[in-house]
């Protein structure tokens, strides 16, 4: 792919030795020339342009100005000084410029700058391709999480008695199985409900709602006290009810890792 050239001197003979300079290179486009910096700037605009060569000293915007210009365009290009002037090299390269030219120029030299917004080129490419595919991997994670895992409102809506209740989940203390229903409790009242208690483990916040046993769910800001109930099962107390909750052995080491006892 050849690098696309905007040339900026307000000096016409001095335009055109460079484009001369430039077209016995290889792998190059001249896209354009400017005679100041603002005409630069709307070109570059304008166009997608790789790598600007500016002289320094120039009418309306001198070259120092327009790379920094340069530098805020939502697509910068690479920026290189070709200037008879040798005395400003250190705030060039400060300015992040590609390479610094002091005429006259040489076809050898001019070969080596775009050698160098080559690289530059493909080292860009390289970063915004990796870059790319990192954040549609990201994407595709997030989008296989919502296919895998319906997300639903922080509400629980319950229907019961010609009515749908939304309980805040933050109210809910235990569910339980009874029969072939789930008795939802929480800190007000109780609800009887057509749900199953693997629907309710999907439903409810994970960080918040542990599966303590086939027929209990419990949110764990509700528990008071974990009691040891011998040969590694306990019982979970519960603020604001009298329900105990005995965990199983295998329960109980999930409980513990869960939140962080060791």
């Amino acid at each position: 792919m050849p690098v696309k050239i905007l040339i900026v001197d307000d000096n016409e003979r001095e335009r055109i030795v460079l484009r001369y300079v430039l077209e016995q290179c290889r792998d190059i486009k001249i896209l354009g020339e400017a005679i100041h910096g603002l005409e630069a700037l709307l070109l570059c605009q304008e166009k997608k342009v790789d790598l600007v060569l500016l002289d320094i000293f120039m009418p309306e915007m001198d070259g120092m100005e327009t790379a920094r210009k340069l530098k805020e365009l939502k697509e910068p290009p690479l920026f290189a000084f070709v200037t008879a002037r040798k005395e400003m090299a250190v705030e060039a390269y400060d300015l992040g410029a590609l390479d610094y030219i002091v005429k006259p120029i040489e076809q050898s030299r001019i070969e080596k700058t775009i050698s160098r917004a080559k690289f530059q080129m493909a080292h860009r490419d390289v970063i915004e391709e990796l870059v790319k595919n990192k954040l549609k991997e990201r994407i595709d994670f997030i989008l296989e999480k919502y296919r895998d895992n319906e997300v639903y409102s922080s509400k629980l809506p319950v229907r019961e008695k010609g009515k749908i209740s939304l309980l805040n989940q933050e109210e809910i203390i235990y569910c339980e199985t009874r029969k072939k229903k789930v008795f939802i409790v929480t800190e007000k009242e109780g609800y009887l409900t057509t749900y199953t208690l693997n629907e309710l483990e999907n439903r409810l916040d994970k960080s918040c709602f542990f599966r303590a046993h086939q027929a209990f769910i419990v949110n764990l800001n509700h528990v008071k006290e974990i009691v040891s109930f011998g040969e590694g099962s306990y019982v979970l107390h519960l603020n604001n009810c009298d329900k105990n909750i005995i965990l199983s052995r295998a329960k109980a080491k999930l409980l513990r890792s869960k939140i962080g006892i060791q």
